[in-house]
């Protein structure tokens, strides 16, 4: 996925008539849209959703801001490059997705 991310950046840098503050944010397919955030410490984030999500820029911000609180601020979670295995971001994560106006469970 990284090469990817890092291919999709370079060809909108690239083909931008200007500079970009924000860069490439999502790409969408036949099937699901793909949404990326990094933030300002380089942390890569991405979440699929489907077609009908614009922008899921505001969430995922969010997630990065539950990420940095229960993650990076908590001595007893392992580093970065680890699978996150913290019980309160895995909470406070599926509470903010499900809140959502993006998420809808289908039936």
């Amino acid at each position: 996925m990284y090469g990817l991310i890092a291919s999709i950046k370079s060809f909108v840098a690239r083909l931008s008539p200007m500079e970009l503050k924000e860069g490439f944010q999502s790409f969408g397919t036949d099937k699901y849209r793909l949404h990326f955030y990094e933030s300002p410490t380089s942390i890569k984030f991405l979440m699929t959703s489907d077609l009908a999500a614009v922008s899921l820029k505001d969430l995922l911000m969010q997630i990065y801001l539950i990420y940095t609180e229960t993650v990076c601020r908590n001595v007893l979670v392992p580093a970065r490059g680890r699978m996150i295995d913290s019980q309160m971001f895995i909470t406070r994560l599926e509470t903010l997705v499900q809140q959502s106006p993006h998420f809808a469970s289908k039936s």
